[in-house]
């Protein structure tokens, strides 16, 4: 049988099938690239500020309302020496995107001479008040106080530490939920920082008292003597503390130590399995600060350094510490703070190319909520103020403020 003529009107049908099912082909891929775009392009906002008052060393904590709160320091212009001040205060107004009046914090003007490690700290309790710990070099000693429930004033600064306090040479740090607030510091002498440990006090009564000092940290994991610590409370009960270690002298690993308690007595302790962005075989103090704070589900997250590259870190089990990006030349990566806001985006901010008092460059990176790396178009050099370091929070809309 001869074969079937062509009909070329079956030819064009055939043709137009084919056309149709190219083009839609290629609208896929287009819809596929958009796509892609879209979920690497930055949903949340940057606002990006100096602090404010010519001020520096800028802690940003927000409350289970939303409201963002600031800590600085400011230099007095009376002063005799160039770097003598005193601790503010500021809440963020979210509608007027400004800060609101300045409240004084320390009872007593001193020197931010020792850098970062020393900085102040900062946390918001249930009623609304702030707490606050700075440490004075001169007098050896660490300073707590808190607002009222209005933030209007802050009570007389007191000294916290009266029998563990060998040794003091960096910042402690404050945390609070509802009415417990934990003040946590290291100490031990400082000729023997394989034998140092952290140290701290309990308060159930929103700060008004506190409770004996005791041991939380393991002496045989020793403390850095000289790389301030972070705490932040996983519930009433619970505390999270990450430090620097000093194993034999040389063994400077970030631990994470997590404390059960009750009554301000603690019941239990337990350290995390260490991973190896976390280990750090090194002779000398860095000089390393590191952040801890929780998303949206009450799951904590901590930066640090560890060889000169920040680092991110989810305190639960099983969890790999990860790099979060390249400096911009190379140089060394200090001084990380941390942001997460309710959609789960994860913002990382510190300092680069810095010395004792100047504060580097800044630089920052963006996370979603699956650890994607997210496009900010944050391409501005910035070089922070001496002494100086950035901060972090989200806001209310689910955007980011970056102050240093």
């Amino acid at each position: 049988m001869a074969p079937k003529p062509l009909d070329y009107r079956d030819m064009n049908r055939f043709a137009t099938r084919s056309i149709r099912f190219q083009a839609a082909r290629f609208f896929s891929a287009v819809l596929l690239s958009v796509l892609a775009l879209v979920s690497t392009a930055a949903t949340a906002e940057l606002h990006i500020q100096a602090t404010p008052d010519g001020g520096v060393q800028p802690r940003l904590s927000v409350d289970d309302d939303g409201n963002v709160h600031l800590l600085y320091f400011k230099k007095r212009i009376s002063s005799p020496s160039a770097r003598e001040g005193n601790l503010y205060y500021r809440q963020y107004q979210q509608d007027q995107q400004r800060f609101g009046v300045p409240v004084k914090v320390s009872s007593e003007a001193f020197d931010i001479r020792t850098f970062s490690i020393a900085r102040a700290s900062m946390a918001v309790g249930g009623d609304g008040r702030i707490h606050a710990i700075w440490y004075l070099p001169r007098d050896a000693q660490y300073f707590y106080t808190r607002s009222d429930t209005q933030r209007s004033m802050f009570e007389a600064q007191r000294p916290v530490v009266e029998e563990f306090g060998e040794g003091l040479d960096a910042g402690a740090d404050v945390a609070a939920l509802g009415s417990a607030v934990a003040v946590v510091w290291g100490a031990g002498d400082l000729s023997r920082e394989y034998e140092r440990t952290v140290y701290g006090r309990l308060s159930t009564d929103s700060g008004a008292s506190f409770s004996s000092e005791m041991q939380m940290g393991d002496t045989a994991l020793g403390a850095c003597a000289c790389c301030s610590l972070a705490t932040d409370f996983e519930d009433e009960n619970s505390l999270a503390v990450a430090y620097r270690s000093a194993i034999d002298g040389v063994g400077r690993h970030m631990q994470a130590l997590s404390l059960q308690f009750a009554d301000e007595t603690i019941q239990a302790g337990q350290y995390a399995s260490l991973s190896p962005l976390q280990e750090w075989e090194l002779s000398a103090c860095p000089l390393s600060t590191n952040d801890i704070t929780a998303d949206a589900s009450a799951e904590q997250w901590l930066v640090f350094e560890t060889e000169g590259r920040i680092v991110q870190l989810k305190l639960q089990e099983g969890e790999q510490a990860r790099p979060v990006g390249e400096p911009f030349i190379e140089t060394r990566q200090k001084n990380p703070a941390i942001a997460i806001n309710a959609a789960g985006e994860r913002l990382v901010v510190w300092g680069e190319a810095i010395s004792h008092p100047r504060g580097g460059r800044l630089n920052m990176r963006l996370f979603d909520e699956s650890g994607v790396e997210l496009e900010t178009g944050f391409e501005r050099e910035i070089e922070m103020p001496q002494f100086s370091f950035p901060a972090a929070a989200q806001l209310p809309n689910g955007d980011f403020l970056v102050l240093y």
